[in-house]
């Protein structure tokens, strides 16, 4: 990594560079956060002016290059809450982030690590090849019960993003010689945006449509956006950052009228919301086994009959030919046991979640009235809140509920000396000069208790970080703003 960041950023590393980094790595070996300025100083000597010379964006650059979390790098960023907890517990509430895994998704995994299920190459003639084989097909069928699909449809990969890769380049691939016209959306996913961007410098003409205040695509967008040459329309099902679900149905039966291929980003949505591509006339669909309690490295993606795509990897022809390369038995075995679970508990879950949800909006309101809400709240999975807190810097709040063992994801990130927003955040023209948006996921472990233990100390750490937001705002008596 550290090679490669500098012969990217085009810096002739010294031994002085070493030494920095060298020490950096230790520290958060050490302390599991990053050091900062004042550290390298005290203990190597490296003033603030030295680093910044010796590394293109100063802090940001060494946590990049030895692999540290950017927390603490920005002094712009507010100072942190600090509460005293009576009695320390872990609540994960990032789930739209990646889930843990679940016992019966665990068990079956250890099943086939262990051997017990053998281990030997589905493409393997023999009797334990033949006997992975089926373990797959039998993921697979899993899988296609619950899109309604057929077992032929479903193509296994190693993520979500592969499989957004794959279908929207799977598709574009067969119009190099005359590229076409795309249409998506501002809101989706980075690994739709950037192959977007990818097929843009290839000659293809991209639409990105806007987006309601709520986060919603509406169908007369696009039916507006087709053009003749249009090959692809590409509208997520749930977004990752707000939660809301988009009319797929609508743009699906709006695609199937005018021929086009509907690719769906399902990796929020499955296992959460009823999907029928049969029904809602869509071509292609992704989801992610880290998204409902399965192991990380395995995705799959709904290719329906009647489209072909490019492969975008070559070799042994597996997975129909689609997507070569040896699978992984054991993830593809978790991840349709996974499946089958979240397509019987998907409805009695989104009521629990429901219920949870209201609990947690009726404590906020008791102690910030002003909160403001992300996206809709009527055309939204349950799993997910996204808010804006009044007068609250997001990094903040976020490290201050980590440190009481509280997980969250923040809206907005503090790097580069200054707080990039979320793209989509500025698509729906959230206030992020005034609101701190901070996104509460909840899942399947999530109680009422974590609920508690969060408002608990909710109202203090938001009272330290306004305080101390109106203290940094001060000017010192050179007139300057405190850093």
């Amino acid at each position: 990594m550290i090679m490669r960041m500098a012969r990217a950023t085009r810096t002739a590393l010294t031994a002085r560079h070493e030494a920095i980094l060298e020490y950096a790595h230790a520290y958060y070996e050490k302390n599991k956060v990053g050091p900062l300025y004042y550290n390298f100083k005290r203990h190597i000597g490296a003033t603030r002016e030295e680093i910044d010379s010796l590394f293109p964006h100063g802090l940001n650059s060494i946590y990049t290059w030895v692999g540290i979390p950017i927390q603490t790098a920005d002094r712009s960023c507010m100072p942190v809450a600090h509460v005293r907890v009576d009695a320390m517990r872990e609540v994960y509430l990032d789930h739209n982030a990646t889930t843990p895994l679940r016992a019966e998704v665990s068990a079956a995994l250890l099943d086939y690590y262990s051997g017990s299920l053998g281990c030997a190459n589905p493409s393997s003639s023999t009797r334990q090849g033949k006997a992975a084989y089926d373990l797959v097909l039998a993921a697979r069928r899993s899988l296609a019960n619950c899109l309604s699909a057929h077992p032929e449809e479903i193509i296994f990969t190693g993520c979500g993003s592969e499989s957004n890769n794959l279908a929207i380049k799977g598709i574009a691939f067969k119009y190099l010689n005359r590229p076409g016209h795309m249409v998506t959306s501002r809101i989706e996913h980075a690994s739709v945006l950037k192959t977007m961007e990818f097929l843009e410098v290839l000659g293809f003409a991209v639409t990105y449509l806007e987006v309601s205040r709520d986060g919603r695509v509406s169908p007369d967008s696009v039916r507006e956006a087709l053009r003749p040459d249009t090959i692809l329309v590409s509208v997520m099902a749930v977004n990752n950052e707000i939660g809301t679900i988009n009319p797929i149905d609508e743009i699906g039966t709006l695609c199937r009228e005018n021929n086009i291929p509907f690719m769906v980003d399902a990796v929020q949505g499955f296992g959460k919301i009823p999907l029928n591509p049969k029904e809602h006339g869509i071509s292609l669909l992704s989801l992610s086994g880290h998204k409902i309690y399965a192991p990380k490295g395995v995705g799959a993606l709904f290719v329906d009959r009647s489209i072909g795509l490019i492969p975008l990897i070559h070799g042994g022809g597996q997975e129909m030919g689609v997507r070569s390369g040896t699978e992984n038995v054991g993830h593809i075995l978790a991840l349709g046991r996974a499946a089958e679970l979240a397509r019987a508990e998907m409805e009695r879950e989104a009521g629990r979640l429901v219920t949870l949800r209201d609990f947690f909006l009726s404590k906020l309101r008791e102690i910030e009235p002003d909160c403001v809400i992300n996206g809709s709240l009527e055309n939204r999975i349950p799993h997910n809140l996204s808010l804006g807190f009044p007068g609250v810097d997001s990094l903040a709040l976020l490290l201050s509920l980590d440190a009481i063992g509280i997980s969250v994801s923040a809206g907005s990130a503090c790097s580069a000396g200054k707080v990039e927003s979320s793209h989509v955040l500025k698509a729906i023209h959230a206030d992020e000069t005034n609101y701190g948006a901070i996104r509460f996921s909840f899942g399947l472990k999530t109680t009422r208790e974590d609920i508690e233990y969060l408002f608990r100390y909710l109202p203090a750490i938001l009272d330290q970080i306004k305080e101390k937001s109106v203290a940094s705002a001060k000017p010192k008596a050179d007139g300057k703003a405190l850093n």
